[in-house]
């Protein structure tokens, strides 16, 4: 796995962890907070991927463009 991938996974991981344990969540929930930590759990799993994918790209662009990055 290259460092660019590597990073923008450290990046999105808060996120996505965030979003699974919502999910978690609103399993024993009551009716009311249910679809609450439902739509905030795919909220956050979305923009954690968005973060990844748009993190990695990016970085991976720039290494094509100026060399390996020095961690």
């Amino acid at each position: 796995m290259s460092v660019a991938w590597q990073t923008a996974i450290r990046r999105g991981i808060v996120p996505i962890v965030l979003g699974v344990i919502c999910f978690v969540l609103s399993w024993p929930s009551i009716e009311d907070l249910d679809p609450l930590f439902k739509g905030l759990g795919a909220i956050l799993v979305v923009l954690g991927l968005v973060i990844v994918v748009a993190t990695a790209r990016t970085l991976t662009a720039e290494e094509k463009r100026i060399g390996q990055r020095q961690a």
